[in-house]
Parts: C-alpha cells; structure tokens; sequence
C-alpha cells in the first residue's frame, strides 16, 4: 500500500513539473536520509540539539538549493532560516527547562514499562530536538515564499528601495501567516486526536488535560512552529529587501 501511495505521489510531481518534481522527489528521499543519519548519531550519543540543528540546515540546504537552485531568493531564505533557528534554540531551550515537558508522560508508562529507562540520554535535549525538527518545514515553506514574493515585486517595480520593498513583503507575509498557521494547527490536531480520544475514554477533566505533559508538549510544539512561522516573514522580507536594493533604505535625491 506504502509502494501504491509512493508512485502516485511521484506521478503527481512529475504531472505539475517534470523537472522541479522529480528533484522535490528526490528531495524527500534525501531529506529522510538525513533526519536518519541525525537520528543515528543521536543514538550514539552525540548531543541531540547540535545533531537537529544541523540536520535542519542540511534539510534546508536540500528544499532551497537542491529544488530551486542557487539564486538571490534561495540565499537570502536560506541565511533567514539561519536567524530564525538560532532564535528558536534559545526559545525552546528556555521554554523546555520552565515547563519541564521532557520524557515521557503518565499515558505512556504503559507502552514503556517493558524497556529499560537506563539510555543514558538527556529527556530534555531529545524534547528540543522534536521541537526543531517538527517546525523546520513550515519554517522554510514561509521563508521562500515570502523571498519569491518580493523577488518578482522587486523584477516588476525596480524602482522600490528597501522601506518599500520591506513593506510589501509583510503585507505579504500577512496573508500567507494566516493559512500557514491554519495549516499547522489542523495538522497537529489530527495527529493528537487519537490522545484526545483517550483522554476522554479515561475520563480525564479539563484540568487534568490541561496539566498533562503530553498535552502541554504537543501544545508547545504547536505554539513555536507557528512563531518561527511569525518570526521568519520579517527576518526573511529584510534580508530579501536588503539583497536586492543594495541597502537603500529610500529614494536617492537624484530620483527625488
């Protein structure tokens, strides 16, 4: 059934784009070749926030370059996803500590009782990892979107300096923020729904869901895709008015 699926997905990218389909194609490939490799070292032993952030640079480097080639859109998307996880990190790294959401939760003891707990890795770095790793897609999805955007704004209209172009790209980011956000949250949820399910069968109580690890883990996962989606428009639509004004911030007296 997995084959069956796989091919129609592949008859679908090459239906829309031969060429830009089969290198998104095999984009995917690649990337999930990554996401193993960084699991492996983790595994290892190696320190799992390094291991996701460069994982999620690679995985950048793959949809940005390897999909839509070298050009001034991917760069300045790509120095934007740079900024945007460096920020993120420190978020997570704090916000992690605070809430105190790493290993598991009460629901899983279950599932976990037969293993042993002795693995020798730290519940609170994996949960930063999950966070990085889960948000790097919508992240760079609205990172080239909004580059794109200003990029063929900034091929029509030459003229615009970086204050205008600037504002064209958060008027654009407006728009696409809001079906991104829409788009994380209804993902999440369809993957949480199943615990939803057992809370109720469990007969949980609002404050009993509300102060669940799982629950608040999955939240906060849900809660910083969608502010590296925030973050990311105005890092990206500078960086991207920057590179292609060259720095001015208005008109020149000679076009005034």
């Amino acid at each position: 059934m997995n084959s069956i699926l796989l091919i129609i997905l592949f008859i679908l990218m090459m239906y829309i784009d031969r060429v830009r389909g089969l290198k998104l194609f095999f984009s995917l490939i690649i990337n999930f070749g990554i996401l193993l490799i960084i699991f492996y070292f983790t595994a290892l032993g190696f320190n799992p926030i390094v291991c996701s952030l460069i994982g999620c640079l690679l995985v950048s480097l793959v949809i940005l370059y390897f999909v839509n080639g070298s050009n001034q859109k991917t760069r300045s998307s790509f120095r934007s996803i740079i900024i945007v996880l460096l920020i993120l990190a420190i978020l997570i790294f704090t916000m992690t500590h605070l809430s105190r959401i790493a290993g598991f939760g009460y629901e899983s003891f279950e599932e976990i009782n037969m293993f042993s707990y002795d693995i020798r890795i730290d519940y609170t770095d994996i949960a930063i990892s999950m966070i990085l790793i889960s948000l790097i897609g919508a992240t760079v999805d609205s990172s080239i979107a909004i580059s794109s955007a200003l990029y063929e704004v900034h091929e029509h209209n030459k003229k615009l300096k970086l204050k205008e172009l600037f504002k064209s790209g958060m008027n654009i980011g407006k728009d696409i923020l809001c079906t991104t956000t829409n788009t994380l949250f209804f993902a999440f949820l369809g993957d949480f729904m199943t615990l939803l399910i057992w809370f109720n069968s469990a007969n949980y109580h609002l404050i009993d869901i509300v102060n669940s690890k799982t629950f608040i883990s999955e939240l906060i996962r849900i809660l910083f895709s969608g502010i590296g989606c925030i973050i990311v428009i105005p890092v990206t639509a500078l960086l991207t008015s920057y590179a292609l004004t060259k720095g001015k911030w208005k008109e020149d007296d000679d076009d005034v």
